[in-house]
């Protein structure tokens, strides 16, 4: 989650870089800014690929949910279940 104590004027970063990075690697998202405005975010490349699969993740359960509305037939709930084991190296 990200919190307000959690950006930092450029400079900072740039004097600090090794801190900034302790945090990122721990998982904090920072914000750093430019002349008082948020200029950039920054994050562990484990955060942003979670935050992309989420997002893509979204995108199909609206999808999934059109497709309900629309009267539209789903997949089997043991074929969707078997999917998501594979997708996840699950092993049923």
């Amino acid at each position: 989650m990200h919190r307000t104590e959690d950006t930092y004027p450029l400079s900072h970063f740039r004097q600090h870089t090794g801190e900034h990075l302790e945090r990122i690697r721990d998982g904090r998202v920072e914000t750093i800014t430019q002349n008082g405005q948020a200029a950039m975010v920054v994050m562990s490349p484990e955060r942003y690929d979670f935050l992309i699969h989420s997002a893509e993740r979204g995108h199909l359960w609206r999808e999934a949910i059109r497709a309900y509305r629309a009267g539209e037939r789903g997949t089997e709930a043991r074929e969707a279940i078997g999917q998501v084991a594979d997708e996840l190296g699950v092993e049923l």
